[in-house]
């Protein structure tokens, strides 16, 4: 169809505002203690049986397989097993590469681009698959490390396997909080939605407010989706969504912010069932369209996010670029410049350059400024970690629970510990001059934080925002014709109103997604995003009714 005109949208203008950057938010329930210890443990456990063995000197490679059970602490444990298993194969896999590529080639400039194909397809891969925190960086930092490390043919496999055994390490470990409290996920997630609704009740003109509860919503529905909770205990989960979604909507309606806080807490705390949301006929009928939904056949990129990303014309291929380029740039400037490993350039390239331009703006004072302190940081306790291999496996595994805690809440102060535990690894087992070191990494974080910078701002991404306002207007003609497709008898009229609306379900939701924070693209209103979508679950309710609507 034509595409929509729309001259009277308001554009996003650039916030270029850098204090808001720098506030430490409050996070009361965010996961870090889980992942904080489950990296001391899944650590400690290979360090232990490297020092045991006295082979402490391998520990860079159990290290690496360690830092997965930083991973998937946001996903309901059925999903989680298998999330986490991939990953862990992925790391492995990636490594090998990453390391017989450090084998192979002897040219600095073939390594760059090598790192930079590495950093563009894992940052991509990852953004796709919505693993969650702490996302592409720690696979960018390994491979890209591995490649620079001077491997030898003969060590790949003992390493390789020194990586998958401590994976096998973390998934244990990540998995066993479920012996004690099954539903901790669903729950944490339940609970912050319910805060965000309590937050809207008491200020229901506020943006921010809006778009918090419209994010863990759609959180929600997605943990909702993974659980593997029946029964009764399902459609709890599903009301308290959808009477979220009736916030969202009209935040004016019945209940206010002290019971939805009531409710968060006894979510959050409880081991039992999940007490009880009243929903109306129309609400329940969501519930059962969004069932008719998740049952239904899905679309390749549904079913494969991850290849989808990669497909000619994706919504990622800026993104691909803007890694890509960004990481070339900053690594070959680097090495023009004399730093003698430039892949650190790289990594500080890919951990600014961010799927759209807000974040990636908003990344490069807190990256910048985090890892100049963070280098300093790293001067004062080099002089120990880089000659005693055992003190800088410790200092690795402190510094990583550590940023776990300070990172949610400020990237920046965060980075200052994130910095010298990438450096000890990358530096392990060296006895490299420290002054020499510091410069390099100085001059490494300065060209990565501008250069990518620059490759986010040269490479625009401006029509998704667009692309959104045009599909909620087609799966809003959609869920009509689909009501009027329930009143007849035509069989193949309603299963293509079905298959219509499910994939207008799918199209809407992810180019939604993709277009928060694009600059100089229009505005989308969140709301409105989510009454279209109420209104496609309850015409797919009515078409999989056997007497029409309800």
């Amino acid at each position: 169809m034509p595409r929509q005109p729309l001259t009277d949208a308001i554009r996003i203008r650039p916030d270029l505002r850098g204090a808001v950057t720098l506030r430490m938010q409050r996070l009361p329930h965010d996961a870090w203690i889980l992942r904080s210890a489950s990296i001391l443990v899944a650590g400690l456990i290979p360090v232990a049986a490297l020092g045991a063995t006295g082979h402490i000197e391998l520990v860079v490679y159990t290290l690496a397989g360690s830092m997965t059970a930083l991973f998937g602490h946001g996903l309901p444990y059925a999903q989680r097993a298998r999330t986490h298993a991939g990953l862990v194969a992925a790391i492995v896999l990636g490594s090998a590469v990453a390391l017989a590529l450090s084998a192979a080639l002897t040219s600095t400039l073939a390594l760059i681009a090598a790192a930079s194909v590495f950093a563009a397809v894992t940052k991509v891969a990852v953004e796709a698959s919505r693993v969650g925190p702490p996302g592409a960086i720690i696979p960018t930092f390994l491979f890209s490390g591995f490649l620079f490390v001077g491997e030898s043919w003969a060590e790949i496999p003992v390493h390789v396997a020194l990586i998958a055994g401590a994976g096998v390490v973390a998934w244990l470990v990540v998995m066993a909080p479920a012996l004690w409290n099954r539903r901790g996920p669903e729950r944490r997630t339940l609970a912050r939605m319910l805060l965000a609704a309590g937050a809207l009740h008491e200020a229901p003109h506020v943006a921010q407010a809006r778009r918090t509860l419209a994010a863990a919503i759609h959180d929600a529905w997605g943990a909702a989706a993974m659980s593997g909770a029946t029964g009764a205990e399902r459609r709890a989960l599903e009301a308290h969504i959808v009477a979220a979604e009736r916030v969202l909507t009209d935040p004016t309606v019945r209940g206010s912010a002290g019971s939805a806080r009531a409710d968060a807490r006894a979510i959050r705390r409880g081991r039992g069932p999940f007490p009880p949301a009243p929903l109306t006929a129309d609400e329940s009928a969501e519930i059962a369209g969004a069932h008719a939904e998740r049952a239904a056949p899905r679309a390749f990129a549904d079913r494969h996010p991850i290849l989808a990303a990669f497909r000619p014309g994706s919504p990622h291929a800026p993104f691909f670029w803007r890694v890509l380029l960004g990481c070339a740039a900053a690594a070959v400037m680097a090495h023009l410049v004399g730093v003698g490993r430039p892949f650190w350039a790289v990594v500080t390239a890919a951990s600014l350059i961010q799927p759209n331009l807000l974040l990636t703006w908003r990344r490069a004072p807190q990256r910048t400024i985090g890892a100049v302190l963070g280098v300093c940081l790293f001067a004062l306790v080099a002089p120990v970690a880089l000659t005693d291999p055992l003190v800088a496996a410790v200092l690795v595994l402190v510094f990583n629970a550590t940023a776990e805690f300070l990172i949610p809440r400020s990237y920046l102060v965060g980075q200052i510990v994130v910095t010298p535990m990438a450096l000890i690894i990358s530096e392990f087992g060296r006895a490299a001059p420290v002054p020499e070191l510091v410069v390099d990494r100085l001059l490494d974080t300065l060209i990565g934080s501008a250069l990518g910078l620059a490759a986010a701002l040269a490479i625009r991404n401006g029509h998704v925002r667009r692309r959104t306002k045009e599909l909620a207007d087609d799966l809003e003609r959609a869920s009509a014709g689909a009501r009027s497709a329930a009143d007849g008898a035509d069989p193949a009229a309603r299963e293509a109103a079905r298959r219509g609306l499910i994939s207008g379900l799918a199209r809407l939701r992810r180019s939604f997604q993709q277009s928060d924070g694009e600059w100089w693209a229009h505005a989308v209103d969140e709301a409105r995003v989510i009454d279209v979508e109420r209104q496609a679950h309850r015409a797919l309710a009515a078409l999989e009714a056997p007497g029409g609507p309800r």
